[in-house]
């Protein structure tokens, strides 16, 4: 049994299990993708030059499925059982989009469907800000809008980040690992083993991302980013569920909690805003796809996929561990100015250096590649 097991062991456990099960499977889904030449093209707004698979969330969804069936048989009492056929309706809708592109309407109808499986549980309704813009529990007339415009605005948001190698593995170890260090400092065990069973696959997925033999190099997909962004949504959101006395342990101002969870989901939520912003600024639909995310813009100034999903998560971990500093000492509205302020420096920056991107040969990029961030600001 699980539960004799001592804790530092048992996180141990599930984060080996799902990293050596995660890596066992993705070989075999490139294999297979490669024999049956299911396989991505690039096209003119890719960062890449050669077919690759893209179905590493496959890895992911069975992994989580028999990892999570064990913590679930340990855990009975937590009220999530939820989870498997909201993942499930995702991951189904996921690889239909990879095997054969699905229509944006489809897409949207499944993660509708998706969230919607949640709210069978009672608990998921009952949303507190804590105080935050004033606001303490939210009435369900408010809360059932605001959990769909959540949800379905980061899973959208986190899928669009994947754009570039290591770039959604990496923001998304960074996101699970500081929810999960929020769910240990509480004493939630059970939401902070499946932080980790995330990390493990997450991780193990990384490796094969980066590689360099195009025989084992893969994607993680719409299936494998519509399931994880689904699965850190739901986690950010139970933890506004939380009740005062559970949020003081975290040695914060209850207060500043909601503020405290944008900034660390704020790399696929800001791209995604800086994106609609500037594509309504410019008089160009705001759905329309382009090159202006903020990994598009670094790549075409020569950094390779390694260094720009380096620099966006180390600029991810800088901020959170901040944000965490501010929201011991000071109230939310301290905390929603350094946020503003934030916005309003990043989008300034990456509109200039957007501005400064220039169509270059390969070579030259790769000598570019080598400048420093702050050369290509000044």
């Amino acid at each position: 049994m699980l539960t004799e097991i001592p804790f530092l062991l048992k996180v141990l456990l599930f984060l080996c299990s799902s990293f050596l099960i995660t890596y066992y499977l993705i070989p075999k889904i490139v294999w297979v993708a490669r024999e049956k030449e299911l396989v991505v093209k690039p096209d003119h707004r890719s960062s890449h030059h050669v077919v690759t698979p893209s179905f590493g969330g496959v890895a992911f969804f069975i992994c989580f499925i028999l990892c999570y069936s064990f913590l679930r048989s340990e855990y009975a009492s937590i009220s999530s059982m939820f989870l498997i056929p909201g993942v499930t309706v995702l991951f189904i809708v996921g690889l239909k989009d990879d095997l054969v592109i699905s229509s944006a309407l489809g897409k949207l109808f499944g993660q509708v469907i998706a969230v919607s499986i949640l709210f069978l549980n009672p608990s998921f309704w009952q949303l507190s800000f804590h105080g935050f813009l004033g606001i303490h529990e939210l009435p369900v007339y408010l809360s059932v809008p605001f959990i769909y415009l959540f949800m379905i605005g980061f899973i959208n948001a986190y899928n669009l980040i994947d754009g570039i190698d290591g770039l959604a593995s990496i923001i998304g170890v960074v996101i699970l690992g500081s929810l999960g260090a929020m769910y240990l400092q509480i004493g939630m065990e059970y939401f902070f083993l499946v932080c980790m069973l995330l990390i493990g696959s997450l991780l193990a997925f990384t490796r094969f991302n980066f590689s360099r033999s195009i025989r084992r190099k893969i994607f993680m997909g719409d299936t494998g980013s519509l399931f994880i962004g689904f699965l850190i949504g739901f986690l950010a959101l139970k933890m506004l569920a939380m009740s005062p006395t559970e949020v003081l342990r975290l040695g914060i101002l209850p207060e500043n909690l909601p503020a405290l969870l944008l900034i660390i989901l704020s790399i696929p939520i800001f791209d995604t805003l800086r994106i609609m912003v500037s594509r309504k600024l410019s008089g160009q639909k705001i759905f329309l796809p382009d090159r202006n995310h903020v990994h598009h813009i670094l790549i075409d100034l020569g950094y390779t996929h390694f260094k720009t999903s380096l620099m966006l998560s180390v600029a991810n971990i800088s901020l959170i561990a901040f944000a965490y500093w501010l929201s011991i000492h000071f109230s939310w509205p301290y905390l929603l100015g350094f946020i503003l302020l934030h916005c309003g420096i990043a989008y300034s920056t990456f509109h200039y250096l957007k501005s400064k991107v220039r169509p270059l040969p390969l070579k030259r990029k790769k000598r570019k590649g080598r400048m420093s961030f702050l050369q290509h600001l000044f």
